[in-house]
Parts: C-alpha cells; sequence; structure tokens
C-alpha cells in the first residue's frame, strides 16, 4: 500500500541518523529492504513494515511488486504470486486462478478445483451445489442443460464429461487413504439431439428432457501443512 509521509506530519529529511535508531516524528523508519532510512514523501507499506519504493520485489525471480496488487510473504521473505504458489504448492481455483487456502472447501472436477462461489455455469452462471449434473468442455462448468445445447452442436461432445455434484466432503487432497474422485461414465462420443428447444441467453428458463450419466463430484478440504 502506498503511503504519503507529509499526510502523517513533518519528518526530518536529513540522512544522519537517529539517536536511538527507531522511528520518530523527526526520525523516518528504516527500509525493510535495503535498511536505509526512507526519506522520500512516498513509501510502501506491506506485511507491517516499510519499503522503499524499488525495494519491495520478489525474493526469487526479483520481480517489482510496487505496482502489483498483492504480495505475499513467508518466514519473512517477499513474493511474488507466481513463486509463492509455485514454492508453496498453494493450489489454484481453475475459474479464478487465485489461491485456495487449505481450510477451504472446494467443489473438484477431474484434476481441476474451484472455490465453491466460482463453481457456477459458464453460460448463465447458476451455482451448482451437490446433487447437480453439470457438464465440463476444456475446462469450463456448464449446467446440464446448457451443456446438452453446446453438445448439439459438436458431435464429438459426449457423455464422458457428465458429472453429478455429491458424494462426501471427508476426503483430502494428498490425504492418507486415497482419494475418491470423480467418476465418469466411458462411452463412445455422440452428436447429441435436444427434445426441447431452448434459449442460451443468460438467466434463461431451461426446459429439457435429459438422460443422466452416473457420476459423482466430492466437496473436499484441504488438510493444513
Amino acid at each position: 500500500m502506498l503511503k504519503d509521509r507529509d499526510a502523517m506530519g513533518p519528518v526530518a529529511r536529513a540522512a544522519s541518523p537517529c539517536p536511538s535508531g527507531g522511528e520518530s516524528a523527526t526520525c523516518p523508519a528504516a527500509c525493510a529492504g535495503c535498511g536505509s532510512r526512507i526519506l522520500d514523501r512516498y513509501y510502501l507499506l506491506a506485511v507491517d513494515r516499510q519499503w522503499h519504493s524499488p525495494c519491495l520485489k520478489c525474493c526469487e525471480c526479483k520481480l517489482p511488486l510496487d505496482t502489483e496488487l498483492t504480495c505475499f510473504a513467508r518466514d519473512g521473505n517477499i513474493y511474488c504470486k507466481e513463486d509463492y504458489y509455485r514454492l508453496f504448492a498453494i493450489k489454484r481455483c481453475n475459474r479464478c486462478q487465485m489461491g485456495i487456502s487449505a481450510s477451504e472447501l472446494v467443489m473438484r472436477a477431474k484434476d481441476m478445483v474451484f472455490h465453491l462461489n466460482c463453481f457456477t455455469c459458464t453460460s448463465c452462471g447458476i451455482p451448482l451445489s451437490k446433487g447437480d449434473h453439470f457438464g465440463m468442455r476444456n475446462g469450463l462448468v456448464y449446467c446440464h442443460p446448457h451443456y446438452e445445447y453446446l453438445c448439439s452442436h459438436d458431435p464429438y461432445c459426449g457423455d464422458q464429461d457428465v458429472f453429478r455434484a455429491g458424494g462426501s466432503p471427508a476426503d483430502f487432497f494428498g490425504g492418507g487413504g486415497g482419494e475418491r474422485g470423480s467418476g465418469v461414465q466411458k462411452g463412445r462420443p455422440r452428436k447429441r439431439k435436444l427434445q426441447t428447444p431452448i434459449d442460451s441467453s443468460p438467466g434463461s428458463d431451461l426446459n429439457v428432457s435429459l438422460r443422466l450419466p452416473t457420476a459423482t463430484l466430492e466437496l473436499i478440504c484441504e488438510p493444513q501443512d
């Protein structure tokens, strides 16, 4: 967060060291990056420490973080988002690409995970929850009626990409006892035929006769490291 030192009152801009070595009304704080006193009018406040703007950077790739909306800290080190996720194996939501904390419940489909609020139909935005049937295409989630509509225009779209949200909530990523993943109905892809024409616009009411294959999607929670 960018701070304006002048807005906090007058501060001496002399380069001489402070007698006590600390910050006061006449002695600016030391930069957490380089250790020098911050004499600039503007400085950055990140993880409860003050920084010169050029000094706030990722400790791995040296990417400047002064223009970034977020940065990450661990064991006193500052990281960009990419390196933090890479080094500490933080899972990302397949929809919003933001991190998923170890305590969050998630929805999982195939090898992808989603925040609960992100698990919605790509076409109409309807939330998908336990018991709902849905389809997946190119990593995108669709409610079953919109997936049927999509498949009516694609001869290679098949039942193997249709699932049902449900199952038990207790399994962990990487935990003992194995994971119970999403079941998938195997079969030859075929072109689907809609029994009732539908309006594919967002928010429209869909009335389609569906044959639903058996498959499950689990509500799961990551363990703490």
